[in-house]
């Protein structure tokens, strides 16, 4: 990828980090510790991939999940 284009890519992938982490914040408190950590070693997981294709693929479905997430976690309440 190109500087700018890696610099805007990377700018997603921590909007949606932090998503993931402002919606744990709705995780019964005995499991918030657990699924925080969960969510980073997610992230650390892909840290290295470097095929442009592989990050969009990722940076997808992790949005996926995080929809998800947050469905699971407001049914709860």
């Amino acid at each position: 990828m190109g500087d700018v284009k890696a610099f805007v890519f990377r700018g997603e992938v921590l909007r949606l980090y932090r998503a993931f982490l402002r919606t744990s914040k709705q995780a019964p408190d005995q499991s918030r510790g657990e699924l925080k950590q969960q969510i980073r070693e997610q992230f650390e997981l892909h840290r290295d991939v470097t095929d442009t294709y592989a990050k969009k693929y990722h940076l997808s479905g992790g949005r996926a999940q995080l929809k998800r997430l947050g469905e699971m976690l407001a049914m709860r309440l």
